[in-house]
């Protein structure tokens, strides 16, 4: 029994991988609120409450953030920068360019813009990348939803494996009690020999440990439940019982084919690899574009103060006499002329007049023609194509992944329910040989050792059956999984 609860478990395991699918839609403030979790309830709290489905959202707004920079990339650069200097000794004023030799402050106060209006489509083709890549992320985190669901569905259904398998261990516990209690009279009445009580004990503390074996097994697959719907605690924990269809009255299957055809168009971990095998294609297209000249519109305006800067008035000051020549032969008769002599008045030339009077404006283009940059472009293009290859690698991998974990599903829920149908043909046939070596026992016509063989026949059967029921139930609700159905139960 312990044996093939491990199997089922490692069955279970086998199919978490890239499902898809939707879970049941409720309102959340109700999701377990008496402590009765049905599935429905379990799936829709747990894609809102999963740590590692937070995570996936976390991941999905940093690629936004991403996609948006790169959108605001396109948008014109606008920077400001101001100074001040201090002066001492020797110096040329910038604002005069004369020698001075003083203490002096100065400033310079600048505005620039630039707008890209050519770069080789690169911002295009990022804007277009991210895009891509946000939507790929999107994916993923209903792909981790997804993840998370089928993990509930596998905690869920070891949890009701388990209950059957404590109400099959208890019903033989509680028959070879009674068997054990029987004999114990029969043995005092010297009908029977000691060892069969002897050996009615040791089958009572076989199933007790059966017992103790099961109960364990469910109080892990609760906790297992419980912590992946991050819950603080599994007090007052437990789950709807839902009526499971015995697998030989479940419809027939879908074919395998038929199921990949649809899970291929809408499981969102092949949308995710095929987003990115189209994003690195644009990041190819992005890394070629270093190729091509880049072109951009340049624009600012600056002024300046400084101290040492003095502001003059002209101040008429009367004429000034010149001699130039002579009048006559001789030299004795001086030529003067008389022009007006200028005079300036100085002031201090105030910060805010400085900063208004020295105002200057520049636009340009600026051409950048790429030459030799030690191949860094021609490397970029390379690695580009690498990793649109490993990106179409990738995608084939994920439907070859998908092909063979629905072909596996399939098949496993076809022996599952061949399994069923032989277990319980099993089982009829075998409680038929159980209740007649009871009848047996009980008239001293055979011993407590083959009574015992029998009864571990039959008990072996009702666990291969228990284990058939639910590995086919699981593998149906992967297929309907992959499908886009509605999971219940």
């Amino acid at each position: 029994m312990k044996k093939s609860s491990k199997s089922l478990l490692l069955a279970l395991g086998l199919s978490l991988a890239g499902a898809t699918g939707a879970a049941a839609q409720q309102q959340e403030q109700g999701a377990g609120a008496d402590g009765v979790w049905s599935l429905e309830e379990a799936i829709h709290y747990a894609t809102k409450s999963n740590l590692q489905v937070q995570q996936s959202r976390l991941n999905r707004d940093l690629v936004k953030s991403d996609f948006n920079q790169s959108r605001f990339q396109r948008l014109p650069s606008l920077n400001g920068s101001a100074s001040q200097n201090h002066n001492f000794g020797t110096f040329i004023d910038p604002t005069t360019y004369e020698l001075r030799s003083e203490e002096t402050r100065s400033n310079n106060f600048q505005v620039n813009a630039s707008l890209p209006l050519f770069a080789g489509f690169q911002q295009v083709n990022a804007v277009k990348r991210n895009e891509l890549a946000l939507q790929a992320s999107e994916q993923d985190a209903l792909s981790a939803q997804n993840d998370v669901t089928l993990s509930i569905i596998t905690s869920y259904l070891n949890i009701l494996f388990a209950e059957e398998l404590i109400k099959t261990a208890e019903l033989q516990r509680n028959t070879t009690r009674q068997q054990l209690d029987r004999t114990r009279v029969l043995f005092k009445a010297g009908t029977v020999a000691e060892n069969a009580v002897l050996d009615l004990e040791s089958q009572l503390a076989s199933d007790e440990l059966s017992l103790i074996n099961a109960q364990n097994q469910r109080d892990i697959s609760r906790l297992n439940l419980v912590q992946l719907l991050n819950l603080p605690n599994a007090e007052n924990f437990s789950i709807v019982v839902p009526d499971i269809p015995e697998p030989d009255q479940a419809p027939a299957l879908v074919n395998g084919a038929q199921v990949y055809d649809v899970a291929v168009q809408t499981l969102p971990a092949i949308q995710a690899a095929d987003l990115r095998v189209l994003s690195a294609a644009k990041a190819l297209d992005m890394a070629r574009g270093a190729y091509f000249p880049q072109l951009s519109l340049n624009a600012g305006v600056s002024t300046f103060y400084s101290s040492a800067r003095d502001f003059r008035f002209p101040e008429n000051g009367g004429l000034e006499a010149t001699t130039i020549g002579f009048t006559d032969s001789e030299g004795t008769n001086p030529l003067t002329i008389y022009t007006p002599r200028t005079t300036f008045r100085t002031e201090n030339y105030a910060f805010w007049d400085q900063l208004e009077d020295g105002i200057g404006k520049q636009v340009g283009l600026s051409l950048q023609v790429p030459i030799f940059n030690g191949m860094q472009a021609r490397t970029a293009v390379q690695r580009a194509k690498i990793q649109q290859q490993s990106a179409q690698l990738n995608a084939n991998i994920a439907r070859n992944n998908l092909r063979q974990t629905i072909e596996q599903a399939y098949v496993d829920a076809i022996a599952a329910q061949r399994k069923y149908i032989a277990a319980k043909e099993q089982v009829r046939a075998s409680e038929k040989n159980y209740r007649n070596a009871e009848l047996r026992l009980n008239s001293g016509v055979i011993n407590t050792v083959d009574f015992n063989i029998i009864a571990n026949t039959y008990r072996s059967a009702l666990s291969s059956l228990i284990q058939a029921k639910y590995d086919y139930t699981f593998k149906l609700k992967v297929l309907d999984f992959y499908q886009g159905k509605d999971i219940s139960l």
